[in-house]
């Protein structure tokens, strides 16, 4: 009976920090009004949450496996509760950014942690808890638009980070009681300076991008660059020190491996064009097609349910079906969807003839979700079957490759809705750019793991 109310209280964690995602995505534009701000300030909200998330992850798996999951899992809890409320009571978007930071770093060691919690009580059914938990994400995502249109709607976006409150306090309480580390690791040596070196590349990489759109001159361009540049110089100091620590945050013989390089290459597409565009479709749906705040976040709902039923029945069948199938079926129809979502295409200007823009998209969305329900399980489960011992680690990097992305997807949706003359004409190039290049990644899935039983181990993967 135990593991299964620490099953439950992972999934409540997960569910908390999936809700927080989408409940801001709904806000956003309240945010740019109430702070008296702009959508390039107020999109930091969402991709310093992922920034932070992308930083902290692959250090919060790491310390799982080496310091115990129950410590590493109260402290996140608590960071992240802590954070929430002071969100709630920013006063301006600066203090909300650095608070929404501090929330990122609290929510990061979430999924690792509790992935590795869970993997500890049902060893033998690994692959199916771990798909299920793919069917909780969604979850969040029908209360968190639904909730958070409606608070928005009544009341005021601030609420929208109080509602992790009592959750966050009531799954400390239980996890004091509950909680037991069932597996103890060699605590190892920290690459802070790995931590430190990847932080500031990926920072200097936003702020390059973000001055690109704040301003269109030749000044702006000039800093635009030196920040792209030293961005991409700690980049490479960053893989020089991954290759010269013992014990790297960035295990560079992982991705000397041709299955992990192609999953964390997939993750960092999956990152760009699913969680940079689905984090503004209630911007678009009130935008482009003049819905309202409650409502757009109401069109959510039926991509929830397509992913949660999809998910559950993939998750079943993962050792029936194999990873890289459901993969292919699932980003196919999401990468398709993408392209229908864009603004003028013909088969959006005829459907709007015979139905309302809410029905139509969240036809829309039903379809996609069904997509994300296929391909996650399998996705999440494909790099865990090459080494099942050091499951929290690799989650934590197939994380920070897709919050890599997510950060980098939002960006640059931001700077294109920035310099785009109007929103429809930014919309139509994000959804269609975005759309063919996840068509393009598909191959890279074949050369994945094929499922269990089926792949060849490749040399010095074993120990690596």
């Amino acid at each position: 009976m135990r593991r299964y109310l620490v099953f439950i209280i992972s999934g409540f964690a997960l569910l908390m920090y999936s809700i927080d995602g989408t409940v801001v995505a709904v806000a956003f534009p309240n945010l740019v009004k109430d702070l008296n701000t702009n959508v390039l300030w107020a999109a930091w909200t969402i991709s310093i949450f992922y920034i932070a998330v992308t930083m902290a992850m692959p250090l919060a798996g790491s310390l799982s496996d080496s310091f115990g999951r129950k410590k590493v899992f109260l402290v996140s809890l608590a960071v992240f509760t802590a954070s929430s409320l002071a969100c709630g009571l920013a006063p301006n978007i600066h203090f909300l950014i650095a608070f929404r930071f501090l929330q990122g770093i609290g929510g990061a060691s979430f999924l690792p942690t509790a992935s590795g919690i869970v993997s500890d009580h049902f060893p033998e059914s690994r692959e199916r808890v771990i798909g299920l938990f793919s069917s909780i994400f969604p979850i969040g995502g029908i209360i968190g638009p639904n909730l958070g249109g409606w608070i928005v709607s009544f009341y005021s976006w601030r609420y929208v980070f109080y509602i992790n409150l009592p959750i966050g306090i009531t799954l400390i309480v239980l996890s004091v009681f509950l909680l037991k580390d069932t597996r103890l690791f060699a605590r190892r040596r920290i690459d802070f300076r790995g931590v430190a070196l990847f932080n500031v590349a990926i920072l200097f990489l936003m702020f390059g991008l973000n001055i690109i759109a704040d301003k269109i001159a030749f000044l702006s361009f000039l800093l635009a660059a030196l920040f792209l540049a030293l961005s991409l110089s700690f980049t490479l100091l960053f893989l020089r020190q991954e290759k010269r620590e013992p014990n790297p945050m960035l295990d560079i013989a992982l991705l000397q491996s041709t299955p992990f390089l192609a999953a964390n290459l997939m993750n960092l597409i999956i990152g760009i064009a699913v969680f940079g565009i689905f984090s503004f479709i209630p911007f678009y749906a009130t935008s482009v097609h003049g819905l309202s705040t409650l409502m757009s976040g109401v069109i959510l709902t039926p991509q929830a349910l397509g992913s949660i039923a999809a998910s559950t029945v993939t998750s079943f069948l993962l050792r029936r079906w194999g990873y890289r199938w459901p993969m292919v079926w699932g980003f196919g129809i999401i990468a398709g969807v993408t392209i229908l979502l864009a603004p003028g295409f013909y088969f959006l200007n005829a459907m709007l003839v015979h139905s309302g823009s809410a029905a139509l998209l969240s036809s829309l969305l039903l379809v996609s979700g069904t997509g994300m329900g296929l391909a996650f399980p399998a996705s999440n489960n494909a790099c865990i079957e090459l080494m099942p011992e050091r499951i929290a680690t690799i989650v934590g990097l197939r994380n920070m490759f897709r919050t890599v992305g997510g950060a980098l997807g939002v960006s640059i949706i931001t700077v294109i809705l920035h310099v785009s003359g109007t929103p429809v004409s930014g919309f139509r190039i994000i959804f269609l750019s975005f759309g063919l290049a996840l068509f393009l990644s598909l191959p890279l899935i074949l050369l994945m793991p094929a499922g269990k039983g089926t792949w060849d181990k490749k040399p010095g993967l074993e120990n690596p």
